[in-house]
C-alpha cells in the first residue's frame, strides 16, 4: 500500500519519531536533570527496574505503520505480538474494543500499584481522573442524561460510593465532597458541570504532585492547567461568552494567572492572540487558530496540547532512577490505548489510513525517546 513510509520526515513526525518544525521544548534538558533534586530517586529503584523490563512491550512506530496499513482483522493479529493483544482477542465491535482496552488499563494500574514504594502518590495521581470522570457522569445523570460513560473498577472510589455521595457528600473524601457540595442544587448546565469537575481534577492532581514533591509531576500538572485555561479562553471567545462564565472555569495553579487571561478577554481577537503569544506555551498552539476555519474547531489545538504534554513525559525518561521513568512509562501506556482506540474504531467504521492519521496522537516509545 505504501502508506506512512518510515523514511519520510512527515510521517516520522506523525509517529512521534521527530519534533514538528517550530515546536520548542517544553522544558530543557538541564531543567529535566535538575528535577532529580526534588524527588527521592532511590525509593523508586526497584520499581524502575521492573518498568525497564516491561516497557519492551510498548507499541513501536514500526508496528504502528503495519497497523495503519492493515484491515481490522489483520490489525488484531499484529497486536498479538505485543502486550495489549490478548485483551483484544476476539473483539468484533466497538464496545468489545473499549472493554478490552479498559481491562488492559486496569492491569497497567494494578501492576503500578504492586511495584510502587510505600507512601508514593503516583498511583493516586493517575487514578484520580477516573474518579472525577465517574462523578461527572453521575452529576450529569441527575439532570436526566443517563449514566452513559461510567468506568467502574478503574478509579480509587467505587461507583456506588460516588453515587451515595451525591445524596450524602460527607461519605466522600476531599475534594470530591467539596465538588458535590458546590454542584448540588445550583442548577448548573452540563457545560458548567464539566468545567467545575475539570477544575477540581486539575487542582487536586497538582496537589498530589506537590505532596509527592517531584518537579516533573508539578511541571506536568501546571502545564495541563495552562493548556486547559487557554482552551477555555479561546472557546469562550468564539461563542462570545460573558466574562463571568470564564471567571468560573479558569483554574488556579498554572504559570499563566487566570487574572491575566481575564484582563485579555475583552480585547479584540487579534490583539488577544498577539499578547498571548508572549506567554508560556501558548505561541505554538495559538498559531493554529490564526485562520477562520481553525477558530471553528479545536481538534488541532487539542492534539498539539497533547503533543506538548507527551513531549514532557518522553523527555522525563532520560532520568535513570526516580518517579520520572515510571511516570513516563504509564503515560506511554495511556497514550498507547488512545492511539489504538482511534485506530481500531477508524477501521471498524471503514475510515482510510489518511483519515485515521489526522486524529492520532504522537506515540511515545523507546525509539521516540532516542530522537527527542
Amino acid at each position: 500500500m505504501g502508506f506512512f513510509p518510515v523514511n519520510d520526515k512527515k510521517w516520522k513526525v506523525a509517529l512521534g519519531m521527530g519534533k514538528p518544525p517550530g515546536l520548542r521544548p517544553v522544558v530543557s534538558r538541564p531543567a529535566i536533570r535538575a528535577m532529580r533534586g526534588f524527588s527521592e530517586p532511590l525509593r523508586y529503584g526497584h520499581a524502575v527496574g521492573r518498568i525497564r523490563v516491561v516497557e519492551a512491550g510498548l507499541l513501536s512506530p514500526h508496528r504502528l505503520v503495519r497497523l495503519m496499513e492493515a484491515d481490522f482483522e489483520e490489525a488484531l493479529r499484529i497486536l498479538e505480538e505485543v502486550d495489549v493483544g490478548s485483551y483484544l482477542a476476539g473483539a468484533r465491535t466497538a464496545a468489545e474494543v473499549d472493554a478490552g482496552l479498559l481491562r488492559y488499563l486496569k492491569d497497567v494500574y494494578r501492576y503500578l500499584g504492586e511495584i510502587l514504594p510505600r507512601g508514593s502518590y503516583l498511583l493516586d495521581y493517575f487514578l484520580c481522573k477516573y474518579d472525577f470522570h465517574n462523578l461527572k457522569v453521575l452529576l450529569k445523570a441527575e439532570m436526566g442524561g443517563g449514566e452513559k460513560g461510567l468506568l467502574p473498577g478503574v478509579g480509587r472510589i467505587e461507583v456506588e460510593v460516588l453515587r451515595r455521595g451525591l445524596a450524602q457528600p460527607s461519605l466522600l473524601p476531599s475534594p470530591y465532597r467539596e465538588l458535590v457540595e458546590e454542584a448540588a442544587g445550583k442548577g448548573f448546565s452540563p457545560e458548567d458541570l464539566e468545567a467545575i469537575c475539570d477544575r477540581y481534577f486539575l487542582q487536586h492532581r497538582l496537589q498530589l504532585a506537590r505532596m509527592e514533591g517531584n518537579a516533573l509531576l508539578i511541571k506536568f500538572s501546571t502545564l495541563s492547567i495552562d493548556l486547559a485555561n487557554l482552551k477555555a479562553l479561546v472557546r469562550a471567545k468564539f461563542v462570545n461568552k460573558d466574562p463571568s462564565f470564564l471567571q468560573g472555569v479558569l483554574v488556579e495553579g498554572g504559570e499563566i494567572k487566570p487574572a491575566e487571561l481575564l484582563r485579555l478577554y475583552p480585547e479584540p481577537w487579534e490583539t488577544m492572540v498577539k499578547r498571548l503569544e508572549s506567554m508560556p506555551y501558548s505561541r505554538e498552539l495559538l498559531r493554529l487558530l490564526e485562520s477562520y476555519e481553525d477558530r471553528k474547531r479545536l481538534t488541532d489545538f487539542d492534539r498539539r496540547a497533547d503533543d506538548l504534554l507527551m513531549e514532557l513525559a518522553a523527555r522525563a525518561r532520560r532520568i535513570s532512577v526516580g518517579v520520572e521513568p515510571i511516570f513516563a512509562y504509564v503515560r506511554a501506556r495511556e497514550n498507547e490505548v488512545t492511539v489504538l482506540r482511534v485506530l481500531l474504531m477508524g477501521k471498524l467504521h471503514n475510515l482510510s489510513p489518511e483519515e485515521i492519521e489526522k486524529v492520532l496522537r504522537r506515540l511515545y516509545t523507546e525509539e521516540l525517546e532516542g530522537r527527542l
